[in-house]
């Protein structure tokens, strides 16, 4: 069968399921031909062919519309519900943004909202989104102090409806909960290879909680230690407890404490687990007199979100979320379509490494 017809015919089969929904848009061609993998003109002639059968309408302005007339199997909302920490920061919207193209394609709708890290403005949306019939929902998990009963409540909620719902950038420990994060574990181990690349052999590890997330960054970077023949020791694991993972509220807490950490540690480079710690890293090697990178190297995840925010070129993790985005949403729609949980639970995203200006290479 030419190509061009398997690709009519798996069009014609998501009109009968319904995925596009009376006076909604259609993808473009070139949407289409890139989810098809295919060229324009390929999908020009399945369109063409499914307009000429009566299934499409095709108006040169407006762009391509199931045809009314023709009966579809139609079920379900078509709506899907994302909620993320805020959709002011960066990651988080690149994210959403992976969601939606992903959604769209399929005929589906996104309803994002911000929680704002407050476990009761999450529990009250997702119940929102309950009411609304969603037929999804992609969240990443509260691992704050008091979060176990409130996400029961929400999985159960979920669960007693019959909705799907991924874990995005988290895993949530002693659950089968599919989810969708990066590799954090490679990339902490690289990152750390890199400074012990220029002769860094002291660096402290710097993070607030023990999300799966920044454990996992953990457990790279003494890897990395191990693979390179060097003593560990956890004299340089600093871990800072903050109430929210999110801490701007205790931030000049958080500084105080570390400054006075560091003050009682040698060390030539520094390794923070996200970028709000670095930044809170950064404030307390300026208040002890360092000089980024002269005195000290500073590496962190999420480097590109850091540097949109500060002067200095910070060298750094990158997490793909428009990708995870796009995982989590594929993932979320293939239980959708099948109606069952996945046979596998997790899918790992490759993040990059961001060469700034904030490490220098020291001699032995």
């Amino acid at each position: 069968m030419a190509k061009y017809s398997v690709i009519k015919e798996h069009i014609k089969q998501r009109l009968i399921r319904g995925e596009w929904t009376e006076g909604y848009r259609l993808p473009s061609s070139r949407e289409f031909a890139q989810y098809y993998e295919s060229s324009v003109n390929t999908i020009e002639k399945a369109i063409k062919e499914l307009a000429e059968e009566g299934w499409l309408i095709r108006d040169s302005r407006r762009g391509t519309f199931m045809n009314k007339g023709k009966e579809t199997l139609q079920s379900g909302t078509r709506l899907v519900a994302a909620f993320v920490f805020g959709i002011d920061n960066p990651i988080w919207a690149t994210a959403l943004r992976g969601v939606e193209d992903t959604l769209f394609l399929r005929g589906y709708q996104l309803l994002s909202s911000s929680d704002d890290r407050n476990l009761e403005k999450l529990e009250s949306l997702v119940r929102g989104a309950v009411e609304r019939k969603v037929e999804g929902v992609i969240l990443s998990p509260f691992m704050s102090e008091g979060h176990e009963e409130i996400n029961n409540r929400i999985f159960s909620l979920l669960q007693d409806y019959g909705i799907k719902y991924i874990s995005l950038d988290r895993v949530v420990y002693n659950t089968s909960i599919p989810y969708v994060t990066s590799d954090n574990i490679a990339g902490a181990y690289n990152l750390t290879k890199l400074l012990i690349g220029q002769g860094h052999k002291r660096i402290l590890f710097i993070k607030n909680s023990n999300i799966s997330t920044i454990n996992e960054r953990l457990m790279g970077f003494k890897q990395a230690f191990i693979d390179s023949e060097l003593e560990y020791s956890d004299e340089f694991e600093v871990f800072i407890s903050t109430k929210y993972e999110d801490f701007s509220d205790e931030f000049d807490d958080y500084c105080e404490i570390l400054e006075r950490k560091m003050k009682e540690m040698q060390f030539t480079a520094v390794f923070t687990a996200n970028d709000q710690i670095a930044e809170a890293a950064i404030r307390s090697l300026e208040n002890l007199n360092y000089c980024i990178p002269d005195d000290v190297s500073l590496v962190t995840y999420d480097a590109e979100n850091l540097n949109r925010r500060i002067k200095l070129n910070v060298t750094g993790v990158t997490q793909p979320f428009y990708e995870m985005g796009q995982c989590a949403a594929q993932l979320l729609l293939k239980m959708i379509d099948e109606n069952e949980d996945p046979l596998f639970y997790g899918q790992v995203c490759k993040s990059n490494i961001y060469i700034g200006e904030s490490v220098n290479s020291i001699s032995e």
